[in-house]
């Protein structure tokens, strides 16, 4: 006479791995209650056909395979949980301070200047800087000549409030790549969505941008 248990079956291991959900709802069952059917199924058992033990150690550790499997989905909550914590507080220290994301276009509210910086994957013959206005005018250029690999600041002057596009151009030999830009721009405040979900940094004239994505931190 085999122990039936919702959701759990004792010829079957596939249920046990699967069955999480067989043991929640209405239908959850303890260590405590299993063993009370468990002593109670050997009790009234046919001795001419005794039951297998191994069945019912099968069955003991599904239960148990599934009470640890959600003790440790707690666990591991409320460790995301401090650690969202913890991430939010450290990033609510950058309020004010400046940071450089992978961005090229910024919105300005008045009259100044954008700064940033491109990184070079390899030496080059020339590098060069456009600043291009909302219509797609080049603004302002920069000719920084021939550099090396690594990373190359750059600062416009005297823009006009608008929206603006930041892109740099690499020579070598005859040809031109188009190489990255990232954008220096101070932190207004900070996002914290919750459910898991990457704390966001409001930036001054770019918007919404994911933490992780700050590759530089200044005053």
């Amino acid at each position: 006479m085999a122990l039936n248990i919702p959701g759990l079956s004792g010829s079957s291991s596939t249920s046990g791995a699967t069955g999480a959900g067989a043991v929640t709802g209405t239908n959850q069952m303890g260590q405590e209650e299993f063993l009370e059917m468990l002593l109670a199924e050997i009790n009234n058992q046919d001795p001419l056909n005794p039951q297998s033990s191994s069945e019912f150690v099968g069955q003991l550790a599904q239960i148990t395979s599934v009470e640890n499997l959600n003790s440790l989905n707690s666990q591991i909550t409320g460790l995301v949980s401090s650690l969202q914590y913890s991430q939010a507080m450290q990033a609510t220290d950058l309020v004010g301070k400046t940071v450089t994301v992978p961005m090229n276009i910024m919105e300005l509210d008045n009259t100044g200047t954008m700064s940033g910086e491109v990184q070079v994957p390899v030496n080059t013959d020339r590098l060069q800087v456009f600043v291009q206005d909302a219509n797609g005018q080049v603004v302002s250029s920069m000719d920084f000549g021939p550099q090396y690999s690594g990373t190359v600041p750059f600062t416009t002057d005297d823009l006009a409030k608008g929206i603006y596009s930041i892109s740099a151009v690499a020579t070598y030999g005859v040809d031109n790549e188009t190489v990255p830009v990232a954008l220096s721009t101070k932190v207004d405040s900070v996002v914290i969505p919750g459910g898991g979900k990457e704390i966001e940094l409001n930036l001054a004239g770019i918007g919404a941008m994911p933490v992780s994505q700050v590759s530089r931190i200044g005053q």
